[in-house]
């Protein structure tokens, strides 16, 4: 045996992934670290040889079938988003009656809002006297009509159900 202790299996395993060392010394003269390092690459081969199986192709389809079998309920859909509207709700008006500021500028941008919707009502009702008193009315009814028909014939054009996973 040699008179020098076998190095730290770190160690040992370091200096052999950088390829020199004093534990590689060692090792080139010690029949149990060399025992080791020959197990160690045998196990480094074998585990190189190891190959992730690939899933079944029918994969995608058989999760995507279980996946629609059982849709979330209803109520649960409701009930969680009802829950985020509220805990909304509840931080923002939280936020605003402990900062004076941030509820002081609400009040001006909702007072400014109700003083600026009259100018808007106001032009509104002059664009529909514009569109009545002129033929806009009718050419807006026009472009609406050929624009929704040419929207409903390619609805009909594409209408086959879209592929489903197993023809894609």
């Amino acid at each position: 045996m040699n008179p020098t202790p076998c190095p730290d299996l770190e160690v040992l395993f370091a200096e052999l992934e950088a390829g020199e060392g004093p534990a590689l010394d060692h090792a080139a003269e010690c029949e149990a670290c060399a025992a080791l390092m020959e197990d160690h690459r045998l196990l480094e081969n074998d585990l190189f040889r190891l190959a992730d199986p690939l899933p079944p192709p029918s994969l995608v389809v058989n999760v995507m079938a279980r996946v629609a079998e059982s849709p979330v309920p209803q109520r649960r859909e409701v009930w969680t988003g009802l829950c985020i509207l509220l805990t909304s709700l509840g931080v923002g008006l939280g936020f605003l009656f402990t900062n004076d500021r941030a509820l002081g500028r609400m009040g001006t941008a909702f007072a400014s809002s109700v003083t600026g919707s009259r100018a808007f009502v106001e032009g509104l009702f002059s664009g529909a006297h514009a569109l009545w008193s002129t033929a806009g009315l009718a050419v807006a009814c026009f472009v609406a009509v050929v624009v929704f028909s040419s929207l409903f014939g390619l609805k009909r054009l594409v209408g086959s159900p879209p592929p489903s996973l197993s023809e894609a």
